[in-house]
């Protein structure tokens, strides 16, 4: 049958089970006033404005981030740890088998960014969409509000995790000293990309298992095309566009021309490949320097914008539906 007549019947089943049990008397609502005031709900508009709504939201957003401190010192404590463990095996120096071990070190450090970035917030849209859909339903708020509300809210645990970790890793492996404030915000500039791509994959996943299957296969793929393990000109056309948008191809590049800027290396000690005597010089040998920290960053904040806005899509129109109650028509006299 139609919505209404399915609304009613369900109704009618609800008020039997009622009388069976005793419970008739409880309900002084009549029939055409339940209908009145479900339909009411459903279709109402949230009563306070945007920002409002945005300013409320996002302080829900942020104390559900941060309620759950145990899994929050886990994090730190694995983020402390690994920079200890890459502080222990890198040792860096300015002969020429330094330039290897930076071009390592600092594609390592873009691909545990990412890694951290995505998995910390890959499962937050999944498990919310039904109470998202239930509230948005009621009208209590709009999507955007809420969307730009938990963006937001992910960004401080995120860049916490990324300073700490930059903070130790840095002068523990030697560095290049005076550009650790410009390593510590391509970083962060690094996980806040890789932020978007997880709330990406949350928006459009119907559950956070489908979300957790879409993350290896992404990161892999983010790897491989990270700008050192397969040229640009050796990449095959249908997969051309992947490298222009790789996280860890931007988040490494990035890293790179900041290290490598003004560095000189003797010409002693082991060799691998050609000599470079400049920073300049080992960046070109791994086809690197022909783009700026400029570019760079211009290409991570279009990454950000996009996925943001993909993200906001997919949450909007894959988000659940409920049917509305119905008034049922008056039956004629």
């Amino acid at each position: 049958g139609t919505p209404t007549e399915e609304s009613c019947a369900r109704f009618e089943k609800i008020l039997a089970a009622a009388r069976e049990k005793g419970l008739s008397s409880k309900i002084n609502a009549s029939k055409d006033q339940i209908f009145h005031y479900g339909s009411q709900i459903g279709g109402s508009r949230p009563s306070s404005n945007l920002f409002r709504q945005f300013r409320l939201l996002l302080g829900r957003s942020l104390r559900e981030v941060f309620r759950g401190k145990g899994a929050i010192i886990i994090k730190l404590m694995q983020q402390i740890t690994i920079a200890g463990l890459y502080g222990g095996i890198y040792q860096l120096g300015s002969n020429q088998a330094s330039i290897q071990d930076r071009i390592g070190l600092l594609s390592l450090v873009a691909i545990g960014g990412a890694n951290m970035a995505i998995a910390s917030v890959i499962r937050s849209f999944p498990r919310e969409k039904t109470i998202i859909s239930d509230e948005t339903g009621k009208g209590l708020y709009d999507t955007l509000p809420y969307f730009v509300s938990k963006a937001i809210s992910e960004i401080p645990l995120v860049g916490l995790f990324a300073t700490v970790f930059s903070t130790i890793i840095y002068p523990l492996t030697g560095l290049q000293k005076g550009k650790f404030t410009r390593f510590l915000g391509l970083s962060y500039l690094n996980s806040v990309c890789s932020e978007g791509v997880g709330l990406f994959l949350g928006a459009v996943s119907p559950t956070s298992d489908v979300a957790l299957a879409l993350f290896p296969p992404i990161l892999v793929l983010n790897i491989i095309f990270d700008g050192k393990n397969i040229s640009e000109e050796n990449t095959p056309k249908i997969l051309s566009w992947i490298p222009k948008i790789s996280l860890i191809r931007w988040g490494f590049e990035g890293l790179a021309l900041n290290e490598f800027d003004g560095l000189t290396f003797d010409t002693s000690g082991p060799r691998r490949g050609p000599v470079a005597r400049t920073g300049a010089e080992a960046l070109a040998r791994f086809g690197l320097g022909q783009r700026s920290l400029h570019d760079v960053v211009k290409a991570q904040s279009l990454i950000i914008g996009s996925t943001w806005f993909l993200s906001y899509l997919g949450l909007r129109f894959s988000r659940q539906k409920f049917m509305a109650m119905e008034e049922p028509a008056k039956e004629e006299q």
